[in-house]
C-alpha cells in the first residue's frame, strides 16, 4: 500500500489512542479509578430537584411550579428531592450519594455556550482556560498505570476533553479506529531491514505497540455484553455502553454521558419530571450493575451543568437563566450527605441565586481524594467544607 496523505492521516489517527508507554507491562494488574461524568444540558432547575419545602420563600418565588409538600422525598428536615428521584433518594438515605448545593463561579456568565466552557475547561466568566479541566490530570492518571484509552464521551458532546492530544474517543470511535483502520496497520509497507530512520522508522515502531495494543484491547471487547438494560431513555443507553465497558474491564478513566434538554423555560413541571425521572432511573441501574460487578468502590459517578435557573418562575410556568445549582456526587467510597450551603432565598441578584461554592472544589475533591492527585490545577479551591 502507498502511504499517501490521507493513509498516513488515518494511520496516525488510529495509533493515537494507543499511545501505550513501552515501559507498561500487559501483565500489570492496576487498581483502576473512574469518573463518570453526566451532562446535565440545558442547565438544570435546582430549586425543584433539591428543594428547601421548609422556607417560606420558594413558594412565594414559584407559586405555579414549586412541587405540593406532600409529594417531596424529605431527606433532611429542611430540604426534599423532587418526587421522581425515589431511587436517588434511598441511595441518600444509604450514604452512597451526596448532594453539593450552591454550585456556581464568581462573574456568572447566562449563555449556555460560554458557561458550558467555563465549567468544562475549569473556568470563570473572567478567564476561560485553554484546555479541559480533564485533560493534564488525565495525562498523570495514565501515565501510572496501562490504559485502553484516556477518556471517551458516549453522547455528541466531547468539549469536555478539548485540548486532549490523543488517546480521547467519541461515541463511534471504538468500532471505527480498532476495527476499521486494523487492516492499514496489517498492509502497511515499511522498510523490510531493522535500518529504516525517520518516519518510517518511528512508524514501524508506533505499528508494533498498537497492534499489541489492539490484540489486548479486542480481547476484552469480546467480553462486552450487548443487552445491559439501563433505564433513563438515551442517558440510560449511554450507560449501558459504560457499563458494558466497564464490566469487560477495559481501561478508561473517564466516561462522559448526557441528558437534555432541562432548558426549561415554558411549561417547566412535566418536562422537568420525565427528565429527572429518566435520570433518576439510569443512575440507580448504573450504580446497582456497578455493585454486581464489585466495581462501584471504584466509581464516582458526578452531575454538572452551565449554570441553574432563576429562583422566580416566569410567566410562561417555567425559568429561565440562572446561576446556583446543586449537583450529585455517587460512589462506593462517597461520605453522603447533604453539603456545601444551601443560597439564600432571601437575598437574590434580580432573581438569580447567589453561589455559595465554587464548583472548582468539586473538581479538586474529585482529583484529590478519588484519583489520588494531591497535586492538580485546582488546589486553589478547598473542599474542607464539602467533604
Amino acid at each position: 500500500m502507498k502511504l499517501t496523505r490521507r493513509n498516513f492521516v488515518s494511520f496516525m489517527g488510529a495509533l493515537s489512542a494507543f499511545s501505550i508507554s513501552p515501559t507498561i507491562s500487559y501483565s500489570a494488574t492496576p487498581k483502576a479509578k473512574f469518573l463518570i461524568l453526566i451532562e446535565l444540558q440545558g442547565a438544570n432547575d435546582g430549586l425543584n430537584t433539591v428543594i428547601p419545602y421548609r422556607r417560606k420563600q420558594y413558594y412565594h418565588l414559584r407559586p405555579s411550579i414549586a412541587i405540593n409538600k406532600r409529594e417531596i422525598l424529605t431527606v433532611t428536615q429542611n430540604t426534599g428531592f423532587h418526587p421522581s428521584f425515589k431511587n436517588l433518594a434511598n441511595l441518600y438515605e444509604s450514604g452512597e450519594c451526596k448532594v453539593v448545593e450552591g454550585l456556581g463561579y464568581p462573574h456568572p456568565i447566562l449563555s449556555h455556550f460560554e458557561s458550558i466552557e467555563r465549567w468544562e475547561r475549569g473556568g470563570d466568566g473572567l478567564h476561560i482556560p485553554r484546555k479541559g479541566w480533564l485533560i493534564d490530570p488525565i495525562e498523570i492518571i495514565t501515565n501510572r498505570v496501562r490504559y485502553d484509552a484516556k477518556a471517551i464521551f458516549l453522547d455528541d458532546e466531547g468539549a469536555v476533553f478539548h485540548g486532549g492530544d490523543e488517546g480521547y474517543l467519541g461515541s463511534n470511535a471504538l468500532r471505527q479506529r480498532f476495527f476499521d483502520d486494523l487492516s492499514e496497520f496489517n498492509s502497511l509497507e515499511l522498510s523490510a531491514n531493522g535500518n529504516s530512520s525517520g518516519l518510517l522508522n518511528t512508524l514501524r515502531k508506533k505499528q508494533t505497540s498498537a497492534r499489541t495494543a489492539l490484540q489486548h484491547l479486542n480481547r476484552k471487547l469480546k467480553k462486552v455484553r450487548q443487552n445491559i438494560v439501563i433505564r433513563g431513555e438515551d442517558l440510560g443507553r449511554q450507560l449501558s455502553q459504560v457499563c458494558g465497558l466497564i464490566e469487560a474491564d477495559v481501561d478508561i478513566p473517564v466516561f462522559k454521558v448526557s441528558i437534555g434538554s432541562f432548558d426549561t423555560h415554558d411549561n417547566q413541571p412535566r418536562e422537568h419530571a420525565r427528565l429527572l425521572s429518566n435520570l433518576d432511573h439510569a443512575i440507580s441501574d448504573t450504580v446497582k450493575l456497578l455493585k454486581t460487578i464489585g466495581k462501584f468502590d471504584d466509581a464516582i459517578i458526578m452531575t454538572y451543568s452551565e449554570f441553574g435557573r432563576r429562583a422566580r418562575e416566569n410567566g410562561s410556568n417555567g425559568t429561565d437563566h440562572g446561576m446556583a445549582a446543586p449537583h450529585l456526587i455517587l460512589g462506593g467510597k462517597i461520605n453522603g450527605g447533604m453539603f456545601g450551603k444551601s443560597p439564600n432565598l432571601a437575598n437574590l441578584d434580580d432573581d438569580n441565586l447567589l453561589f455559595t461554592t465554587d464548583y472548582r472544589s468539586l473538581y479538586n475533591l474529585v482529583l484529590s481524594e478519588h484519583f489520588g492527585l494531591k497535586e492538580n490545577p485546582f488546589l486553589d479551591y478547598s473542599y474542607d467544607h464539602i467533604i
